[in-house]
């Protein structure tokens, strides 16, 4: 069948020309992928099953009345953001609605400053990855009863306590998961040495400078997918919605 025979058999088939026929496929194919590209943009920042009450905004933000004000919604600050840290509200979330937040449980902040760089209302305050010092997102708390160093330790200092009874050392490992000691927050934080270092001779256990800490939230980003749950170390926000 030639194609002019083809088209007209599609044509009374139809009932419309197939010329409209071709544009109105190409329109809705167009208008399908321009769904898809928006649901894609914006599933990536919108975080539908863990939202928390306390507010982590990225890096330089201003007080939160003036954030609110300011901000445009105009999503650049996610685009400049490469580690896909910055996720957003919706609708549902009221006056906080499309504007950025991080959520350590799920992606930390790596403290490029490029987000800052990409705000055109400057709510997020314009910084060099050299200014760092300036930010304040929260802090952090540390939970040595999740964490897997501290676990080790306690082993160890249980141990020997049973070694100088005269006792099997093994005894003590029946009262713990022990699955090794981590020291993962330590080498993901961006300061650490700084905000974070390692109890000599302890496994591998954290110690927490809470002054020097930025709260951008690397650590318990990494101790949410070792513990795969509630994490041992986590962000206490510096601010809350309302």
């Amino acid at each position: 069948m030639t194609d002019v025979k083809r088209r007209a058999a599609l044509k009374k088939m139809l009932g419309v020309p197939v010329k409209a026929l071709g544009l109105g496929i190409a329109i809705g194919a167009g208008h399908a992928l321009g769904d898809a590209s928006a649901w894609k943009k914006s599933s990536l920042p919108v975080s539908t099953t863990h939202k928390p009450a306390g507010l982590v905004r990225p890096p330089g933000a201003v007080e939160e009345e003036e954030f609110l004000a300011g901000c445009i919604r105009c999503y650049r600050c996610q685009d400049a953001c490469d580690y896909g840290a910055i996720r957003f509200f919706t609708e549902a979330d009221g006056k906080h609605y499309h504007t950025p937040f991080i959520d350590p449980a799920i992606k930390g902040c790596n403290l490029c400053m490029k987000c800052t760089q990409a705000c055109p209302t400057h709510v997020l305050t314009p910084l060099e990855p050299s200014e760092r010092s300036k930010v304040d997102m929260g802090s952090v708390e540390l939970r040595k009863d999740r964490c897997l160093s501290y676990k080790a330790k306690s082993i160890r200092d249980e141990q020997a306590m049973l070694v100088d009874m005269g006792r099997s050392a093994t005894e003590s490992e029946a009262n713990y998961e022990r699955r090794g000691p981590c020291g993962e927050c330590y080498m993901f934080c961006p300061l650490r040495t700084k905000a974070i270092k390692l109890e000599p001779g302890s496994f591998l256990a954290p110690v927490i400078f809470e002054k020097e800490c930025l709260g951008c939230g690397m650590c318990e980003e990494i101790c949410t997918h070792i513990l795969k749950g509630d994490p041992a170390i986590r962000v206490k926000p510096n601010r809350w919605k309302a």
